[in-house]
């Protein structure tokens, strides 16, 4: 009996000394979880940019953090190549607990899961966190007194006042020379504006906008987006700005621009859009809102998703991405901002003068499932398109942003050999439109063939007069 109770006895204490074991274990394991954030570095071990001196460092097994680079608009970036998904995710929940808020994310699918942002607010500094999922490489953007638009949270409020036989329209207009201009006509009667073409296409642009306002009222631009500054794509908006009397007929509540640095203006602009730049960074404060306020100033993040009406604009490339070291040919074009429009379930391309390298970039980080378009603004006004990008895509319809032949721009007939040039890319897609001959207006859903072509701008505030011969030949 006696050699029983002793066995018992031995048995319960080892029971005893093994759960303490194992308490001890979960313990010390539950402080090293502990203590996991506080041993992150922060940015300052790697950069001496001020915006980063009380940013956490992301933690990386196998990556490598880049030092901080100047991407203008006092806005620094740093990227982490070789970095994971899973990584990413424990960054911004290292960043909550470090007391930046969260603004604003790209959903739990993020980027048509291809790209994942978040956005964060801490005193005046602005922090965005996007990752790349299929290069695995992180971007994190700092910047001091730059806002963040509203339009990174949608707001059932976008819909106020839409009726249920509304349309969203998109109208690529008919420019005076050579240059983009995409209007989108919301359902709730505001308008999103991409470039607006140069400084002769300002009255037009205006009177157009007019038009398609009901009664006295003025029209509002929700957002102005610019791909990049070149006179050809912001000179409308620098000449409307030149004029009291035309800053007064519109609204706009937001301008869009990524601002490049002065070093990729050294090395790739060669002059042009200097002077542009210099307007574009301090356009905003020269219009109004409709509340009577400043128009605000946006930087578009990559991997951003932005929401007006019932649309989606998703931030699908920035210069960022291109940093200048990589540049295929030095082409100022390949600063242009990608933004991927989705419209009643249809996908809609902009970028703007996109060159060899956007191509490339977009080609490593998409594949051509995103790259399925419906609609597709040539880049370039059909300069910059090759075989190789147009391929990887599939196309509906392009709008092509062409020279038009007898054009103050184009009086050579340069406009037929380009026509000529993009033979390929006409037997790719479904459709083929170009500006010339008349704005050409697409309702949304849209189906191939629908389009409407208007009647040729007649010009009354120059002496071009209209070629009968472009609209015969499609122009």
């Amino acid at each position: 009996m006696k050699k029983r109770g002793t066995l018992i006895a031995l048995i319960a204490l080892v029971f005893i000394l093994l759960t303490g074991a194992f308490l001890v274990v979960q313990l010390s394991m539950a402080k090293e979880d502990e203590k996991e954030p506080l041993d992150i570095k922060m940015f300052s071990a790697y950069t001496d940019v001020k915006e980063f001196q009380k940013v956490p460092a992301m933690y990386t097994e196998h990556g490598k953090i880049q030092e901080a680079d100047d991407y203008g608009s006092k806005n620094y970036v740093i990227s982490v190549n070789g970095s994971t998904q899973e990584e990413y995710r424990t960054y911004v929940q290292t960043l909550e607990q470090a007391g930046f808020k969260k603004h604003s994310d790209n959903g739990e699918e993020g980027m048509e899961g291809y790209v994942y942002c978040t956005s964060f607010i801490k005193d005046n500094l602005t922090l965005t966190v996007s990752h790349a999922i299929r290069e695995e490489h992180t971007y994190i953007s700092a910047t001091y007194d730059l806002p963040l638009s509203d339009h990174l949270i949608y707001q059932d409020s976008y819909m106020d006042g839409v009726t249920p036989d509304a349309k969203t329209t998109v109208h690529m207009m008919e420019l005076y020379g050579v240059g983009n201009s995409f209007i989108i006509k919301l359902k709730n009667g505001h308008f999103v504006i991409h470039d607006g073409g140069q400084v002769y296409d300002a009255p037009y642009l205006l009177d157009y906008l007019e038009s398609l306002t009901p009664g006295d009222e003025k029209p509002v631009i929700e957002a102005w987006f610019i791909s990049h500054a070149h006179g050809d794509h912001s000179g409308a908006l620098q000449t409307i700005a030149e004029k009291q009397e035309d800053i007064n007929r519109i609204y706009i509540d937001g301008i869009y621009y990524v601002e490049p640095n002065s070093e990729v203006f050294a090395l790739l602009s060669m002059g042009a859009g200097v002077g542009e730049n210099w307007f574009l960074t301090r356009s905003n404060a020269l219009f109004k809102n409709p509340s009577g306020e400043m128009t605000k100033l946006y930087r578009p993040a990559f991997g951003q998703r932005l929401y007006f009406c019932d649309i989606v604009i998703d931030v699908a490339l920035t210069l960022e991405q291109f940093s200048f070291e990589s540049y295929y040919n030095d082409d100022f074009n390949d600063t242009s901002t990608w933004l991927m429009h989705h419209i009643e379930g249809q996908r809609f391309l902009i970028a703007g003068d996109t060159h060899h390298t956007g191509m490339r970039v977009a080609m490593n980080m998409f594949d051509e499932e995103y790259l399925d378009l419906d609609i597709f603004a040539v880049f370039h006004h059909g300069i910059n398109v090759y075989e190789y990008f147009t391929d990887y895509c599939t196309l509906k319809t392009v709008l092509y942003t062409s020279f038009r032949e007898s054009s103050i721009w184009d009086a050579s007939g340069t406009y037929l050999a380009r026509i000529e040039d993009n033979e390929h890319l006409r037997q790719s897609c479904e459709e083929y439109v170009s500006h010339g001959g008349g704005t050409v207006v697409l309702e949304f859903p849209y189906k191939v063939g629908e389009y409407k072509k208007l009647a040729p701008c007649d010009w009354r505030y120059h002496n071009y007069k209209h070629n009968p011969q472009d609209e015969a030949m499609g122009r």
